[in-house]
């Protein structure tokens, strides 16, 4: 029902009113005023969910689909352009099942003069997969709007959504942001799929060793545990699987809260919180405010401000653990960072329990991957002799879509700190230097770790490349 229809049923519906109330009895009045108030207000409320958004819950996607490659979905989406009349509930629900059926952590709408450009990142590198036409791009818009419960009229300033889907056996939570540009609204869909939640630390990438050094610092009662890695590198994967252990540890007896911008997954037994930065409900705020809920652990989302890393680091040595991330390019520059922003070195070496870095690679497909040495180029880049070793690279098949890999696991590098290294922290030492010495106790690497991998076939050399910045490529 448009807008145009709801007008006039609405003054018809008023127009009768006022005529019975001359007409008829009083109490026929109010009886009459009832039956259309009881079919007037679901067409009405319909028409102000869709108009304004709403606070319900997100529609739920349930058309089911089953997994097609992406040249076919190319081909589908070329049939729906064709047609003068597309369904695009239908569309839209097709675009959503297939993204989630192959493990796309991210759906890009990209607007430009003449199409829309349709990408899934999967496995963390974007693919192109369809363009949608100018009269395909607005109703596409809408109908996503109308699904995560934005204001479809809105078009000159961000908003973001939710949607629930399910696909196959998955169950997933699509998080929908609108962003104007220049040539329209673009769209990027996070999919979050339910099932990651069940992920426990041991199934993460984790050596055996690096699996109980990790499991004894988060279930320590008190400190500060900083992990650290670029956006999309699984960090928020790894703090929910540490706060699960934390939770079967304590055998469900520990007060877990977490500080979240934005919340990601619902969490059994876990008190989680929404930043609203728009509304002065900042990371600082939430956490005063949770040290006075008898919390034992905390999880902060992110150390972006002095205030914020103030109160956790005075949390972390009066008898609360905090779990939280710090951007920084290398786990010894988280230290660094934390005094640029304000902290005294002293604190910062005194409330730090362990500093963890990871990154993501991709895992070669099994079915299609094929040994072979390292180059000149790959032994120079990493700057190590890979002379007789056998490594694994990609191929290509069926299973994995002609990719050569299929999923990703984390690499990992644990930094605990020890007395050594809380002295170094509080002289201002470099973060090469941190480093070094951190190595010389015992620390696995970044590169040792994806050399590892590597050799195990489990990912191949250009990924460790890839993941690793020039300055961490010294073997």
């Amino acid at each position: 029902m448009n807008f145009t229809q709801v007008v006039v049923l609405a003054i018809l519906a008023t127009l009768g009113l006022i005529a019975l109330s001359y007409f008829a009895p009083a109490y026929l009045g109010w009886a009459i005023g009832a039956v259309a108030a009881v079919v007037l207000l679901p067409l009405v409320a319909r028409f102000v969910r869709q108009r304004l958004g709403g606070s319900g819950p997100a529609r739920r996607a349930t058309t089911s689909y089953g997994l097609h490659p992406l040249s076919r979905v190319k081909t589908v989406f070329e049939g729906y352009a064709a047609d003068e009349k597309p369904d695009v509930p239908q569309m839209v629900d097709y675009l959503l099942q297939q993204a989630a059926l192959h493990g796309a952590s991210d759906v890009h709408l990209v607007p430009y003069r003449e199409f829309v450009q349709v990408r899934f990142r999967v496995d963390g590198i974007l693919a192109d997969v369809a363009q949608l036409g100018p009269r395909l791009r607005d109703l596409v818009t809408n109908r996503l709007k109308v699904m995560s419960q934005v204001v479809t009229f809105v078009h000159d300033r961000p908003q973001d959504g939710r949607i629930d889907l399910r696909a196959g056996e998955k169950e997933v939570d699509v998080r929908v942001t609108f962003m104007p540009t220049l040539h329209g609204e673009r769209i990027v869909m996070r999919v979050l799929d339910r099932s990651e939640l069940g992920r426990g630390l041991a199934s993460l990438g984790f050596t055996e060793r690096q699996l109980a050094l990790f499991n004894d610092i988060v279930c320590r009662p008190q400190g500060m545990v900083i992990l650290n890695g670029p956006a999309g590198s699984g960090k928020t994967t790894t703090i929910y699987a540490a706060l699960r252990t934390i939770l079967e540890h304590s055998q469900n007896g520990s007060s877990i809260y977490t500080l979240e911008d934005p919340i990601e997954y619902d969490l059994l037994n876990i008190n989680q919180t929404q930043i609203e930065e728009a509304q002065n409900f900042t990371f600082a705020h939430g956490l005063r405010t949770m040290l006075r809920q008898d919390p034992d652990v905390i999880m902060v989302g992110e150390i972006r401000d002095l205030d914020t890393a103030r109160i956790a680091v005075q949390a972390g040595m009066t008898g609360h653990l905090i779990i939280t991330t710090v951007h920084a390019k290398q786990s010894a520059g988280v230290f660094v960072r934390l005094t640029e922003i304000g902290l005294d070195p002293h604190s910062v070496s005194s409330a730090v329990t362990a500093v963890v870095a990871q990154r993501l690679v991709r895992i070669l497909c099994p079915e299609c991957r094929r040994p072979t040495p390292a180059t000149p180029g790959q032994e120079s880049q990493l700057g190590a002799s890979l002379s007789g070793q056998t490594f694994y690279a990609a191929g290509g098949c069926a299973t994995c879509n002609q990719k050569g890999y299929t999923g990703r696991i984390g690499v990992y590098e644990i930094m605990p700190l020890d007395e050594t290294l809380r002295d170094l922290i509080a002289q201002r030492a470099t973060p090469d230097r941190i480093h070094q010495r951190a190595v010389e106790r015992g620390m696995t690497t970044l590169i040792e770790g994806g050399l590892r991998m590597a050799r195990e076939g489990v990912t191949s050399l250009d990924e460790v490349l890839r993941i690793l910045p020039p300055e961490q490529r010294s073997a």
